[in-house]
């Protein structure tokens, strides 16, 4: 009897694997192998199921788990938002070819001064390097935000740092500090960068609605960026000492503009492969109070910051 009663349990396992089988669209060849093979003997069951050869049962569930992990792998990659992720290599292959106009001839960014919604629409969405000086000169951030303010901020505000594991990206660059908690909980003599101390430079995203909404307090969207222009729902602050970001390519969605809001930084602009021959690399700089705007998705951009000094920026997209 309790023979039976195992017999019985391997054939409703069989059946449930068969029923995920059909719904997930497994070949029906095997299915009905497999559906002769569960169902034999299902009024003989003492007689035929204990003289049914066990190695093929056991041979047919075992095609039918792998398949069906397969299929979940299938359903998996189809529906993942990165295969691969954080693999510029793969990027980089998969990037269409740029037109190499425009970048031809561009030796220097665009310099704009009091510049209008107006009078700066035709340099919108032409892809070329713009400096717009003295832009955000007016913005709140420039005296109130600081490394302690926003330590505060995050510190205390529940699900702060939980927010850059779910959805927003934080980035170390070439720093040792893996989370944003790990950075406001640096000693101060690191934090001020006094002498002996490894530099630092990371950024991240605020994706916390609180944060978010109180960080904007003290700053605002370019006035001189398209009416009509779409924006992120979030902005990147970037900050720290000397590093800056290595030389890459940004794979986003629209044009990038930052903000400078406290010291200078060091473009360095390099074209795509397939415009060496046409374009230039060159460097600029940005001052406190300047926006740079730039098509990152075209341009090969690296930033650094004088020793010593440090920087903080404000940046997001439109388009």
């Amino acid at each position: 009897m309790q023979k039976l009663t195992k017999e019985k349990s391997i054939r409703r396992k069989l059946k449930l694997i068969q029923r995920t089988a059909l719904q997930k669209g497994i070949d029906e060849v095997l299915i009905k192998n497999f559906n002769f093979i569960c169902c034999i003997g299902e009024n003989k069951e003492t007689n035929l199921f204990a003289g049914l050869n066990r190695k093929i049962i056991i041979s047919v569930g075992v095609s039918f788990i792998s398949l069906l992990l397969v299929n979940l792998a299938a359903d998996y990659i189809l529906s993942a938002r990165c295969l691969i992720p954080i693999n510029h290599l793969v990027w980089e292959a998969a990037r269409p070819l740029a037109d190499c106009r425009y970048c031809a001839n561009v030796t220097k960014p665009i310099i704009l001064q009091n510049v209008t919604r107006q009078g700066f629409r035709k340099y919108a969405y032409s892809s070329k390097p713009i400096i717009v000086k003295h832009a955000i000169s007016h913005w709140r951030a420039i005296t109130d935000i600081n490394f302690s303010m926003l330590k505060k901020l995050y510190e205390s505000t529940a699900g702060s740092y939980e927010s850059l594991e779910e959805g927003c990206q934080f980035l170390n660059f070439k720093t040792n500090l893996f989370t944003l908690k790990e950075v406001f909980e640096m000693p101060a003599a690191r934090v001020k960068n006094e002498r002996g101390q490894e530099p630092w430079y990371v950024g991240w995203g605020n994706c916390h609605p609180d944060i978010l909404a109180n960080i904007r307090k003290y700053y605002a969207v370019p006035e001189f960026l398209p009416e009509d222009a779409e924006f992120p729902v979030t902005e990147n602050l970037f900050f720290g000492y000397e590093m800056g970001a290595v030389m890459h390519l940004d794979y986003i969605p629209r044009l990038m503009w930052q903000g400078q809001v406290r010291g200078k930084k060091t473009w360095s602009l390099i074209p795509v492969p397939e415009c060496e021959n046409v374009c230039h690399k060159f460097q600029y700089y940005v001052e406190p109070g300047d926006v740079v705007l730039l098509d990152t998705r075209l341009w090969y951009h690296a930033t650094s910051i004088p020793k010593g000094q440090f920087s903080m920026t404000v940046q997001s997209e439109y388009g």
